[in-house]
């Protein structure tokens, strides 16, 4: 009576696990390319070139920017008026004192959501002085890490990189507080820069995706 052969049914079950590890490949491979069409891609690389035509665009008109930016700042802040002023007018769970508050601030935040967008200049105003406070929490936040980093003993070259980062963000904060052009300039560039980098992305990503 022969005994079964184990090498030979070791060997095949070697060649069966190769088997579908190469079905899976292929299987992995195919829902990888059903995943991104061509018309996937080139929608990515379309909307890609049209976001860096408007990078473009802000870049040489960056009044547009904060002007756009002035318009969405008002039509969010209308928004949350109306929600204010509603919860505060049928809210149940909020105490008389609470619903008064809400209706009150909802009252308020449509007043500047409307006088932000009726009123440019002082819709810039109020974006220019948003970007200026976003400036100094960013001063006042790194010049704290500084701050943290001597603590913790981090290499002094952190330490300065952020104090000497920390200066400069405060000293842009207060200038785009007394420099409107600047603000609107400066802040125009930030967002041209923006459009750039997310548009290069998407056309690298509809041009490199397999299809």
């Amino acid at each position: 009576m022969k005994l079964p052969n184990r090498k030979r049914y070791k060997h095949d079950d070697t060649n069966k696990a190769a088997n579908i590890k190469k079905r899976q490949g292929r299987c992995n491979i195919n829902m990888a390319e059903k995943a991104t069409p061509m018309w996937a891609r080139l929608l990515e690389v379309i909307l890609g070139i049209i976001v860096l035509v408007l990078g473009v665009y802000v870049l040489f008109n960056t009044g547009a920017a904060v002007n756009t930016l002035r318009w969405i700042l008002g039509i969010g802040v209308l928004i949350l008026g109306l929600i204010l002023l509603i919860r505060g007018a049928t809210s149940k769970v909020l105490s008389g004192t609470g619903r008064v508050l809400n209706v009150i601030l909802g009252i308020i935040f449509l007043a500047v959501g409307v006088a932000t967008i009726v009123y440019s200049s002082f819709g810039t105003t109020l974006v220019i002085l948003i970007f200026a406070f976003g400036l100094l929490l960013n001063a006042l936040g790194r010049l704290q890490f500084a701050g943290y980093s001597m603590a913790v003993g981090m290499p002094s070259s952190v330490r300065w990189a952020n104090i000497i980062l920390g200066v400069i963000a405060f000293l842009l904060a207060i200038y785009a507080v007394v420099n409107n052009t600047f603000a609107t300039n400066f802040l125009g560039l930030l967002i041209a820069l923006v459009l750039f980098l997310f548009g290069i992305q998407l056309v690298i990503a509809g041009a490199g995706s397999r299809g």
